[in-house]
């Protein structure tokens, strides 16, 4: 989860990776939000595999974000636990 200042520096990396990324197992999947004045940038990234190639993401979590919950998780249960609250 990004805030506003570094807003240029998620879309830069967003169109990055949408031009550049020949991986077809890893995916972003960005949620520009606003919320009582407050906006945030809500970006899910997802490797269909045991672990990404090296730099896969980098572009993304080396910019400062407010929370980041990055991990390795089975599929099921990074859909089970996505979004505020997950699907349970």
């Amino acid at each position: 989860m990004y805030s506003p200042p570094n807003f240029n520096k998620v879309s830069t990396a967003i169109a990055d990776f949408s031009v550049h990324s020949q991986d077809p197992k890893a995916v972003v999947l960005p949620l520009y939000a606003s919320s009582a004045g407050n906006q945030t940038i809500i970006n899910v990234m997802f490797y269909d595999g045991p672990t990404p190639p090296p730099g896969t993401f980098d572009n993304f979590t080396n910019i400062p974000s407010l929370s980041s919950d990055v991990g390795t998780r089975s599929y099921a249960d990074a859909i089970l636990n996505s979004g505020p609250g997950g699907l349970r």
